[in-house]
């Protein structure tokens, strides 16, 4: 409530203003109590006042340290470390499901969707993290109506230089040996950068310490990812991609391609694939759509 005017105060006599000397008194009485009550609290005297409000903004201040630790903990990646170490899938693959090398899902599954990918690819990273990817697993892969074929088409490496994209693959081909793909999968897009597309986040060293993260049996995993065992089976993939793959990521539904040309397969463009290729099953898959399980 707002303090009172100070012409507002009791009269002496109920109508008449104080005499001139009785206001001076009370000021002066009025700033001797101030200056003992500024003394007090200075002090954090008995009455409490200064002690309250040391009390209050001693509250105040662990209060805003917690939401500001809380807050930290929120932005920071899942599995991250101050040292900047693998960050752990926030999205993984159900470890529930068949795998066969670079395949997910029953190897009699009718339908076959061969999915191509760069493990630096931006777009890629959208379509694994953002959900496409998951939604297909979950509602069709898990389910038996259909089984995913990973194959690796490096469009950064082919576009930037470098080869971090290839040697990005060669650890999940590595991890393949090991039964792990899908699990590799997952734990190098959630350390690409979120999808910057930098070469740094896929150096020999980060992905030896993304292996040991993701659980795997390093005596085999290094020697694998130091000699680049698969780089040979890696190229000769990449070379006989089919010609409608002209980027990444870039889906085929028993062997028809699927989306637009240049843009991201939509989980509804998939999904309505699937359908169709579940009513009406093609005889064979084309040689696109090869459906191998070999690493």
């Amino acid at each position: 409530m707002a303090s009172k005017r100070p012409d507002s105060a009791p009269r002496s006599d109920g109508n008449l203003p104080a005499s001139g000397r009785g206001r001076a008194g009370r000021q002066s009485a009025g700033r001797r109590d101030t200056a003992r009550a500024v003394a007090r609290a200075g002090t954090g005297g008995s009455a409490g006042g200064g002690r309250g409000s040391l009390l209050i903004w001693s509250i105040g201040f662990v209060a805003v340290a917690v939401v500001v630790v809380i807050l930290a903990l929120a932005v920071q990646p899942k599995g991250g470390s101050a040292s900047g170490g693998p960050v752990e899938p926030n999205v993984g693959t159900p470890s529930n499901i068949t795998v066969s090398g670079r395949t997910l899902g029953s190897p009699s599954a009718p339908v076959t969707v061969d999915l191509y990918g760069d493990f630096r690819c931006s777009a890629c990273y959208k379509f694994t993290v953002g959900g496409t990817e998951k939604s297909l697993v979950d509602d069709y892969i898990s389910t038996g109506k259909a089984k995913l074929v990973w194959h690796d088409y490096l469009t950064i490496d082919r576009l930037g230089g470098g080869t971090a994209s290839r040697d990005a693959a060669n650890a999940a081909w590595c991890a393949a040996d090991q039964g792990k793909f899908w699990v590799m999968h997952d734990w190098l897009y959630a350390n690409d950068g979120a999808g910057s597309e930098d070469p740094a986040a896929f150096t020999p060293t980060k992905l030896s310490d993304i292996g040991k993260a993701a659980g795997l049996d390093m005596s085999a995993y290094q020697p694998c990812l130091d000699q680049g065992k698969h780089n040979s089976e890696i190229a000769a993939e990449d070379a006989a991609t089919p010609k409608q793959v002209g980027g990444t990521p870039t889906v085929f539904v028993n062997g028809v391609y699927v989306g637009t040309a240049g843009y991201i397969p939509t989980y509804d463009q998939i999904k309505a694939a699937i359908d169709a290729a579940i009513a009406a099953p093609a005889a064979s898959a084309s040689p696109a759509a090869s459906g191998s399980t070999a690493p």
